[in-house]
C-alpha cells in the first residue's frame, strides 16, 4: 500500500514537472490597460522606424506606426484594439499574422457607438467593385479601406494631407496601379497611369492648384481618378456598368464638360451613338484616356498637327466606311490640298478637320446648322479668308476630280498628261537622235568648237542687246524661284520635297520666295509688252513669227535623223526651236499668271468664280509648271547650253554676242544676210 502511494506521488510530481516544462502555467488574472498604456505597449515595438514584417508574398513591409500621425488622425482618440480586436495588449508580442481590420464593424455595425455610421450602399458598392470582388476571392493584394484612406494616418477628406484629398488621389491610386510587379501579377492594363495622368491637362491643372475650372469645364476642378472611375464602386472598363465603359463615357466626361456634352449629343456622332452605332466616336477616341492634353499642346491628339490623323482613324477605316456608308478619300483630298500640305509640314494655322466641321458639334452638310452647309460656307471659310465670295459653295471642298465628279476637270487633266508625256517624249527622242547624228558625223544641231586659228571664231556680232539680256536674266531668276518654291508643294509626298521642308522656317520662306518670283514674272510680262512696242521689239517679233518654212525645217531635220537626207535645213535669225520656246514662254506666262492670281487671291477670285473653276485653275497651274520645268531642263538647256560645241554653257545670254562661226552654222540665212549688208556697206564706202 505504501509502495502504491509512493508511486502515485512520484507520478504526480513527474506530471507537474512535465506541465511546467511545457509552459503550462496557471492563468493570470485579467489586466485592463488604459488607452495610453495600450498605446505605449504597442509603441514599444511599432514605434521603431526600422521594424518590418513580411506579407504573404514574402515581400518586406514596414509596420512602423508614427505616433504623432496616429494622434492627429480621425482615429487619434481610439485604442489600438478598437480596430485590432484580435490582439490582447497584455499578451505581447502578438502572433506574427493578425486579422485584417474590418472598418464595417464600427461604421456599419456600430461596434463603437461614437463612430460615424456610413450608408450601407457604400459597402455594397465596394463589395460589387473590382476591388471588393478581389477581396472576396482572397486576393492578398486587393485594396481595402486602409489602402486608400490610410492605416494609422486617416484624415478628413478636405484635409490637404489626406490620402483621399483630391490633390492626392492620383498618387494614392498609383501606389498599386504603378507597381510594376503588382500590375504584372494581376494583368492590370496601363501600368504607367500616373505618368500619363501627370502629363495630361488634368494632371497639370491639378499640380497648379486650379480649382475654379476652365473654359471647357466651368466651375469644375481638374478631373482625378475617382471622377471618372468612381469612388467605391469601381468596375473594370469592359464591364457594361462601369463609369468608363464605352456606353457611359460621354456622361462621365459630361459631368465636368457639360456644354461640350450637350453639343456632342446633338452632333452626328452623338446621334449615331444614341442609335447604338458602336463605332461612333466617344471622348476617349479623340482625346485619349489618361494622357489627355490641351488642344494647344503640340503632343495632343487634337492639336492641329495631329487632329487629321485622329479623325482619319475612323474616317479612313475601310470597314467603318463600308458599314456606315461614310464618304471615302477625305484624307487623300485633304493631304493634296494646300491646307493639307502646309499642315503636314508644321503650319498649325491652316485649316484642318475641326476648323471647318467643328469639334464637338459636328453636323452633316445637309443640316442648315452645320458650318459646312452651302449657305454657311462663306462664313466658315471667311473666318480664315475674310471677304471670300459665295463661289466657295459652288463646288466640292474635298474634290477628287474623277470623271464622274467633273468631266471638264478630268478631261483637262488627261489632256495635260498626254501633252506632257507626248512633248517630253518627243523632245527626248529628238535629242537622242541629234546626238546620234553628231556621233556619226551626220547633220545635227551641234556646232564647231572655237579654234584660235579660225577667224570666224574670233569675230563676234550682237545677238541680244542689253534690254533683252536683262529680260532673260529676270526670267531665269523668277523661273528658278518659282520652281524651287512651287514644285515642293505640288509634290509634297516626294522625299526631296520633305527634305526641303525639313529645314526650320522653310515653309514660311517658301511662300515669300514664291510670291517674289510671281511678282517678278508679272513685272517681266509688262516689261516685255512695252519692249515689243519699240522698233527693236517689233523687228524681233517679226522674225519670231511662225512661217510655213518652219514646218518644212522640222520635217527636213527628221529626214536627216532617219537617214533620208544629208542636207540640214537653213535657219534664219530664229529657228523653229527658238520660236517654239518663245511662244511656249508667252503662253505659259499668261496661264501661270492668271491661275496663280486666282490661287493667291482666292477670296476675291471666288467672288466671281465657282469653286469648281478654282479647282481647275489649281490643276492647270500645277501641270503647266511641271511642263515648263521639264521643257527647260530637257529641251532648252540642251539646245542652248549642252549640245556639242557649246557645252558646258553658251555665253550669249550674258555677253549678248555670238561668234560668226556659230552664227554661220546655226543661223546661216541670218549670216548670209549680215554678210550682204556688210558687203553693201563696204561698197558704198568705197
Amino acid at each position: 500500500m505504501r509502495q502504491v502511494e509512493l508511486t502515485i506521488a512520484l507520478l504526480s510530481c513527474w506530471l507537474l514537472a512535465l506541465a511546467w516544462a511545457q509552459g503550462v502555467r496557471a492563468p493570470r488574472p485579467k489586466v485592463t490597460l488604459t488607452r495610453e498604456q495600450e498605446i505605449r505597449a504597442c509603441q514599444e515595438c511599432h514605434g521603431k522606424p526600422e521594424i518590418y514584417g513580411f506579407d504573404v508574398r514574402g515581400r518586406k513591409r514596414s509596420v512602423f506606426v508614427d505616433e504623432k500621425d496616429f494622434r492627429q488622425s480621425v482615429h487619434g482618440k481610439l485604442r489600438c484594439t478598437d480596430c485590432h480586436d484580435d490582439i490582447d495588449p497584455t499578451q505581447l508580442p502578438h502572433p506574427r499574422h493578425t486579422q485584417k481590420v474590418e472598418c464595417g464593424k464600427c461604421h456599419l455595425e456600430h461596434k463603437l457607438p461614437e463612430a460615424p455610421g456610413f450608408k450601407i450602399a457604400i459597402f455594397k458598392s465596394y463589395a460589387d467593385s473590382v476591388h471588393g470582388e478581389a477581396v472576396a476571392r482572397g486576393d492578398p493584394d486587393a485594396p481595402r479601406c486602409a489602402d486608400c484612406h490610410g492605416h494609422h494616418n486617416i484624415l478628413p477628406l478636405k484635409d490637404p494631407r489626406s490620402q483621399v484629398n483630391r490633390k492626392n488621389i492620383p498618387q494614392t491610386c498609383s501606389r498599386c496601379h504603378s507597381d510594376i510587379q503588382l500590375v504584372d501579377w494581376h494583368q492590370i492594363p496601363k501600368g504607367e497611369t500616373l505618368l500619363y495622368y501627370e502629363r495630361s491637362v488634368h494632371g497639370q491643372l491639378l499640380r497648379k492648384g486650379m480649382t475654379e475650372g476652365t473654359k471647357s469645364a466651368k466651375g469644375k476642378p481638374p478631373a482625378i481618378c475617382t471622377d471618372c472611375h468612381g469612388i467605391h464602386g469601381i468596375r473594370p472598363a469592359d464591364d457594361p456598368n462601369a463609369k468608363v465603359a464605352r456606353p457611359h463615357l460621354p456622361e462621365t466626361c459630361g459631368q465636368c464638360h457639360e456644354q461640350i456634352y450637350k453639343e456632342w449629343r446633338r452632333s452626328v456622332h452623338g446621334q449615331a451613338w444614341a442609335k447604338g452605332v458602336k463605332e461612333s466616336p466617344v471622348c476617349t477616341d479623340c482625346h485619349g484616356e489618361h494622357v489627355i492634353r490641351s488642344p494647344e499642346d503640340p503632343t495632343s491628339l487634337v492639336h492641329p498637327q495631329h487632329i487629321v490623323a485622329t479623325c482619319s482613324k475612323c474616317h479612313e477605316n475601310e470597314r467603318i466606311q463600308r458599314r456606315l456608308g461614310l464618304p471615302t478619300l477625305r484624307l487623300a483630298t485633304y493631304r493634296t490640298s494646300f491646307h493639307g500640305i502646309m499642315n503636314r509640314y508644321g503650319v498649325s494655322e491652316v485649316a484642318h478637320c475641326a476648323s471647318c466641321h467643328g469639334a464637338h458639334d459636328i453636323l452633316p452638310s445637309t443640316d442648315p446648322r452645320s458650318p459646312i452647309h452651302p449657305n454657311n460656307l462663306p462664313k466658315t471659310c471667311g473666318s480664315c479668308h475674310p471677304g471670300i465670295g459665295e463661289g466657295v459653295a459652288f463646288g466640292k471642298v474635298h474634290f477628287v476630280g474623277t470623271r464622274e465628279e467633273s468631266m471638264l476637270y478630268w478631261l483637262i487633266k488627261v489632256l495635260y498628261q498626254l501633252l506632257i508625256f507626248g512633248l517630253i517624249g518627243f523632245f527626248s527622242l529628238y535629242i537622242v537622235l541629234d546626238i546620234r547624228n553628231y556621233i556619226k558625223g551626220r547633220p545635227s544641231h551641234a556646232v564647231s568648237t572655237h579654234h584660235p586659228n579660225d577667224p570666224l571664231s574670233q569675230e563676234y556680232v550682237e545677238r541680244l542687246n542689253l534690254n533683252e539680256r536683262l529680260q532673260h536674266l529676270v526670267l531665269v531668276i523668277s523661273f528658278t524661284l518659282l520652281v524651287i518654291s512651287g514644285l515642293p508643294v505640288s509634290y509634297a509626298e516626294a522625299g526631296w520635297a520633305q527634305r526641303i521642308f525639313s529645314f526650320p522656317g522653310s515653309i514660311e520662306l517658301r511662300g515669300i520666295i514664291h510670291r517674289i518670283g510671281a511678282v517678278m514674272l508679272m513685272v517681266l510680262a509688262v516689261w516685255h509688252i512695252l519692249y515689243l512696242l519699240t522698233p527693236r521689239g517689233r523687228e524681233q517679233l517679226r522674225h519670231m513669227r511662225w512661217r510655213k518654212k518652219d514646218f518644212t525645217d522640222i520635217w527636213q531635220m527628221l529626214k536627216c535623223y532617219l537617214g533620208l537626207s544629208e542636207e540640214k535645213p537653213k535657219f534664219g535669225r530664229f529657228n523653229w526651236i527658238e520660236k517654239l520656246e518663245y511662244y511656249a514662254v508667252v503662253w505659259g506666262t499668261a496661264v501661270m499668271v492668271l491661275t496663280g492670281l486666282a490661287l493667291w487671291f482666292e477670296s476675291q477670285a471666288l467672288v466671281y468664280l465657282p469653286l469648281w473653276v478654282w479647282h481647275i485653275a489649281r490643276l492647270i497651274h500645277s501641270y503647266e509648271a511641271l511642263l515648263a520645268f521639264l521643257t527647260i531642263i530637257i529641251w532648252h538647256l540642251y539646245h542652248v547650253h549642252f549640245k556639242p560645241g557649246v557645252f558646258p554653257m553658251s555665253w550669249v545670254w550674258l555677253t549678248g554676242k555670238i561668234s560668226l562661226r556659230h552664227l554661220q552654222e546655226e543661223h546661216p540665212l541670218e549670216f548670209e544676210e549680215l554678210k550682204k549688208q556688210s558687203e553693201a556697206k563696204y561698197s558704198s564706202e568705197s
